[in-house]
C-alpha cells in the first residue's frame, strides 16, 4: 500500500520562537510532568483552532490538506487508488485525550484519546473496483468517522542548534479504530445518480469491510499529517523553551 501526502502548512518562519502565553508549559523534571503534558496538550489542541505563525502551527479547525493518496487495500475489498485533493478535516480539535507524554529515554511522544467525529471533505478521483463492483468518478466527497479510539506514537531525534536542543520527528505509528464510517462520493459514473447512489449504498452497508481494507493507508496518511504539524512546532520551539 502506498500513501503520498502533502500538507499545506506554514514553513516560512525558521528562527527560534517562544510559546505564546496562552499555551501551558511543563517542566520535564517535575514529578507530575505527565499530568502537566496531558493538560498542556489538551489546551494546545484547543488553541490550535487559530493560526500561530510565530511557532509554525497551522489551524486544526479545519485542518487543510492539499493532497492525500490512499493506495488499494491489501485484502482485495478495495482495489482502487483513492486520490484526494483540497481536503478539509473537521473534528480533530474535539479529541478528548486520556494519555499524552514524552518518553525521553526512547525519544518518543505518545498519546491516546477518543475523537467523537472526523469529517473529511475532499475533491476525489477514483477508478477501480470496490467489493468487485466498478467505481469511477471525480467530484466532491464526504467521509465521516465516528467514535474513534486513537493511539499515536511519534519518534524523534535530538538536533542541537545555537546551544539549544530541537526535536526532529522521524516516524509515527497512528491507529484509528472507528465505531462507524460513512462514505458519500458525488458525481460517480459521470453523474449517473442511480449508479452513484447504489455504489454509495453498498459502501455504507459494508463500511466495516471497506474501511478495514484501507485502514492502514488512512492511518499512515493522517499520521504523516500530524507528524508534519508537530515537526513544524518543534523545529521552532526548543526543548528548553517547551519543557524546562
Amino acid at each position: 500500500m502506498k500513501t503520498v501526502l502533502a500538507l499545506l502548512v506554514l514553513t516560512a518562519f525558521t528562527q527560534a520562537a517562544k510559546f505564546p502565553p496562552n499555551f501551558k508549559k511543563c517542566n520535564r523534571r517535575d514529578p507530575d510532568a505527565d499530568k502537566c503534558y496531558l493538560e498542556a496538550a489538551q489546551i494546545g489542541i484547543h488553541e490550535a483552532t487559530k493560526y500561530y505563525s510565530q511557532i509554525g502551527l497551522a489551524s486544526l479547525a479545519p485542518l487543510e490538506i492539499t493532497e492525500l493518496k490512499i493506495g488499494a487495500g491489501s485484502q482485495g475489498v478495495v482495489n482502487v487508488d483513492q486520490n484526494f485533493k483540497n481536503c478539509k478535516l473537521y473534528g480533530i480539535d474535539d479529541v478528548k485525550l486520556s494519555e499524552f507524554g514524552f518518553d525521553f529515554e526512547e525519544k518518543a511522544l505518545h498519546g491516546r484519546g477518543v475523537l467523537p467525529e472526523i469529517k473529511m471533505l475532499c475533491e476525489y478521483e477514483l477508478n477501480g473496483r470496490i467489493l468487485l463492483l466498478p467505481i469511477v468518478g471525480t467530484g466532491p466527497s464526504t467521509i465521516i468517522l465516528k467514535n474513534i479510539n486513537v493511539t499515536a506514537r511519534f519518534d524523534y531525534n535530538e538536533v542541537p542548534k545555537n546551544g539549544k536542543t530541537y526535536f526532529s520527528f522521524i516516524s509515527n505509528k497512528l491507529t484509528l479504530d472507528p465505531e462507524f464510517v460513512s462514505f458519500n462520493f458525488e458525481n460517480l459514473f459521470n453523474g449517473d445518480k442511480q449508479l452513484g447512489d447504489n455504489i454509495n449504498k453498498v459502501l455504507n452497508e459494508n463500511f466495516k469491510e471497506v474501511f478495514a481494507d484501507v485502514q492502514p493507508g488512512y492511518e499512515k496518511g493522517l499520521g504523516l499529517v500530524l507528524q508534519q504539524i508537530i515537526n513544524n512546532l518543534f523545529s521552532k520551539v526548543s526543548a528548553e523553551e517547551a519543557l524546562d
